[in-house]
């Protein structure tokens, strides 16, 4: 597959006996690349980095401006408000990892009182609004923020007690549950369209390998349930503050997702036929790997697959770079990759040890057998490796009913989980969902 110079490419995949051909190309005229957007993607060619952004938003400092789109992403969805969002980021000094957490935790504090407030007058929407906000912006303080650190669990619990309160006051409200699960739980979201007992298609959100569910609401919930789809959410181990109690990421996913079925199939409002399951990120290991085993996932939508993540984290710059090169990684870099280490089961100091780690995770695409959707930001699809393996999941997948969606960087759709175009992303999701599941809802 390649792309054409001078232009964006929407590609739509199916396959046709062994090869891949174009179901439907969209083609248009992008005028040109930026010397900003073609450096970062020469660069993405080499060397696969999941935070590289293809469009300068506010800071030089390339992990942070990509920690920083990610909060803007999440604003039509309720995470945030562009100008608090802006006033946070123009008080944080460049590169700096406290500076980061202390400004986001003191914006989510001033939406927490309001929030509060709100709700001490009796306006229930202002409060959900700003409960929603503060956490958001309190799990943005924790993205450099590394596990010793002594306010670390202190604004996890923030994170969660926000989120709780919101939740109450949606209509119908989103409940908080919890899967048991060999020691302890895996917590979880759900909130259905309506409170109403009858069944309907649902959307089972699955992370990657950095995410809180909070993370997850704000990533697509609001889409899910205006396009009339359940939505429901779960930390796998590895997520959230499950390392906290031991519970790191491990190879056989198939395992807590049997777990999570077995739970969110008893609720009457999910309709067993219509379930989809969505995986961001490390998403696209977890997510296939379990519908290899477990069938009673009926549609897989990943962002993007990942075969392979042994091959797929040898390219990264943490194996690519030499210790002493990494030791001269710029601060917040180093806090944010340290800060994902320690969700392996390893010292958040030895960034490298996530490469020998994860020998072994991968999957066999013919044993996915449901109807798939891949999605990949076109800046990422340049990385050489993230190519190959999107080809050899749409190649080897067990079934003829298979898309693959490059979104395109003239609509700002081409970084890591296309988190900077979340509405994009999601009509692409549910337009296939829908297409796949029939469009009529149940009223």
């Amino acid at each position: 597959m390649k792309f054409l110079p001078w232009f964006a490419v929407f590609l739509f995949f199916t396959l046709a006996g062994n090869s891949l051909h174009a179901e439907k190309l969209a083609l248009v005229a992008a005028g040109g690349t930026s010397g900003y957007e073609q450096e970062k993607k020469s660069a993405q060619k080499e060397t696969y980095d999941a935070h590289r952004s293809y469009t300068r938003f506010h800071f030089e400092d390339d992990e942070m401006d990509f920690a920083f789109q990610w909060v803007l992403g999440s604003i039509p969805n309720g995470g945030g408000e562009i100008g608090e969002a802006f006033y946070v980021a123009g008080n944080i000094e460049d590169g700096n990892p406290e500076s980061w957490q202390n400004e986001w935790e003191k914006m989510a504090r001033r939406k927490e009182v309001r929030a509060k407030g709100a709700l001490e007058n009796g306006h229930k929407i202002t409060a959900r609004e700003n409960y929603l906000k503060a956490s958001n912006y309190y799990r943005t303080a924790l993205v450099s923020m590394l596990p010793d650190n002594l306010k670390f669990n202190g604004i996890a619990e923030k994170i969660r007690t926000s989120m709780k309160e919101a939740c109450k006051l949606f209509d119908p409200p989103m409940t908080y549950f919890e899967v048991p699960f060999e020691k302890t739980v895996l917590p979880g979201y759900f909130r259905p369209v309506k409170n109403d007992g009858k069944p309907r298609r649902t959307l089972l959100m699955i992370g990657g390998g950095e995410t809180f569910i909070e993370d997850l609401v704000f990533y697509i919930e609001p889409q899910a349930i205006k396009r009339g789809y359940n939505f429901i959410t779960v930390d796998l181990p590895g997520q959230g503050m499950l390392p906290a109690e031991g519970q790191f990421f491990r190879k056989d996913t198939e395992t807590p997702m049997k777990a999570i079925l077995d739970v969110i199939l008893k609720f009457p409002e999910v309709e067993a036929e219509k379930l989809a399951v969505y995986g961001i990120s490390n998403g696209g290991y977890f997510v296939p790997r379990a519908a290899t085993v477990d069938k009673r996932i009926r549609a897989v939508v990943i962002s993007s697959a990942v075969v392979d993540n042994y091959l797929m984290f040898r390219e990264m710059p943490f194996s690519k770079d030499t210790q002493e090169q990494i030791d001269q990684w710029p601060a917040f870099k180093k806090a944010v990759t340290s800060a994902v280490t320690w969700r392996w089961g390893l010292d958040p100091k030895n960034v490298k040890g996530q490469v020998e780690v994860n020998k072994g995770y991968q999957f066999d695409p013919a044993k996915v057998t449901c109807p798939v959707l891949d999605l990949v930001g076109a800046g990422e699809y340049v990385n050489k490796e993230t190519e190959r393996q999107q080809e050899e999941f749409m190649d080897k997948v067990g079934t003829k009913n298979k898309t693959l969606v490059i979104t395109p960087e003239n609509e700002g759709a081409s970084s890591h989980c296309i988190g900077e175009n979340r509405t994009l992303m999601a009509q692409v999701v549910f337009d296939w969902l829908d297409d796949l599941f029939g469009h009529k809802r149940k009223k």
